[in-house]
């Protein structure tokens, strides 16, 4: 009997120190580590780690004309652009344009998009050389960096090469509302039905 008490009293004291009544700890476990890692508070110093010094992103390329006024009338002047901009297609920005312009500027760029039917937004430039004369496509990269007046930066939202295709389309709009321009050829081709 002594025996069967003793070994109830020392498998009670097992059971009971293997419990673990604290509810925000897993309980006791062999390599902790290797269960969970430990965790990070958002914003907490010493988790965001910067970048090496001299390195840069991949596909970063950097812009350092101010978000300023001045910095936006060098911006006008700016002859930084790219080679591969003489060579892209206009129709390239076409659908980065519809996506993220042409709610506000229009699909013809004349300033008149659903935002300015709708009353929404009022005041929306047109890209006509009698409403915008003084632009260039250094200006438009500034304006889709920065934003400008009730239109805000588009950065985040276009990769480099993007922003060149939506200047380039932009430009096109442009030179379609020069008067006495041609109008752009129209679609002649017949939709074929599907078989």
């Amino acid at each position: 009997m002594r025996i069967n008490t003793l070994l109830w009293v020392a498998g009670s004291a097992v059971a009971l120190t293997s419990c673990n009544w604290d509810k925000s700890t897993p309980g006791y476990t062999y390599m902790d580590d290797m269960y969970r890692s430990p965790s990070h508070q958002t914003y907490e110093p010493g988790t965001a780690k910067e970048p090496v010094e001299g390195t840069v992103p991949r596909g970063y390329v950097p812009y350092t004309i101010p978000n300023s006024n001045e910095g936006y009338a060098a911006s006008r002047a700016n002859t930084e652009v790219p080679a591969m901009y003489a060579a892209l297609d206009a129709e390239s920005g076409k659908q980065l344009y519809t996506q993220f312009c042409s709610h506000c500027h229009g699909e013809k760029g004349d300033g008149n998009g659903i935002l300015m039917q709708r009353e929404k937004i009022l005041g929306i430039p047109g890209y006509g050389a009698d409403k915008l004369p003084d632009i260039t496509p250094g200006s438009i990269y500034h304006v889709i960096m920065y934003g400008k007046n009730n239109m805000g930066s588009h950065a985040s939202q276009l990769n480099y090469e993007e922003r060149w295709k939506i200047i380039k389309y932009v430009w096109k709009l442009r030179m379609d509302q020069v008067p006495g321009a041609a109008p752009a050829a129209a679609d002649t081709t017949v939709a074929q039905p599907a078989a």
